[in-house]
């Protein structure tokens, strides 16, 4: 459980139902969110690969491994 006293500096609240995760700037919510919606946009095209990933520094990190 999180800190009351975080919860109150930080505008911006996960709106699903059990996350009591909250967030002072918009985009850290945004972001935070891809993890109830399962969504992962950047997928690796290293041949063979096919990893995904919700957050395009994940991709960059592990792309890296590759080289």
């Amino acid at each position: 459980m999180r800190d009351e006293a975080d919860l109150g500096k930080h505008a911006y609240v996960c709106p699903y139902v059990g996350c009591d995760w909250s967030f002072k700037r918009c985009e850290h919510l945004k972001r935070h969110q891809l993890v109830h919606t399962k969504e992962r946009p950047y997928v690796c095209e290293y041949p063979g690969c096919g990893k995904s990933f919700s957050r395009s520094d994940n991709y960059s990190a592990h792309y890296r491994t590759h080289q």
